[in-house]
């Protein structure tokens, strides 16, 4: 009997923790700004370097999908106002493979060239958090 409780104990404390499933996020994405362009991609590098989810390359393989569209708002100037800005539109999606996502949130924001990589965590933390809501 204490054979077996010292096994049991050893296995308990010799084990290593099985690894948290990381949600699957899939990224649809239009941005031909410059701004924009890097916009996604500091949002895109947060997720991936977050300990709770992993970007993966369909649709069909994610859970929820976040779409983004971005554009230059000063695209028809030639002056100094063009390349500095990015208005994005985003959405966070539930993915439902029966047909059309089931939409959880939506921002609408302007980030500006030198204010990147903050607002990306911003949105990042958004988004975290209206998933962790939902769970």
């Amino acid at each position: 009997m204490n054979a077996v409780i010292g096994l049991l104990l050893a296995l308990a404390t010799t084990t290593p923790p099985r690894p948290a499933t990381k949600v699957p996020i899939y990224f649809h994405v239009s941005a031909e700004d410059s701004v924009g362009a890097m916009y996604v991609d500091k949002l895109c590098e947060t997720l991936e370097a977050s300990s709770g989810y992993r970007r993966v390359m369909t649709a069909n393989d994610a859970q929820f999908v976040i779409s983004i569209v971005t554009m230059d708002p000063n695209d028809a100037d030639l002056g100094e106002g063009a390349g500095q800005s990015t208005v994005a539109a985003v959405t966070l999606q539930l993915e439902n493979t029966k047909g059309l996502n089931y939409m959880v949130h939506s921002w609408v924001l302007i980030a500006n060239r030198d204010k990147v990589n903050s607002l990306a965590t911003d949105l990042f933390d958004a988004i975290d958090k209206e998933i962790r809501d939902l769970h």
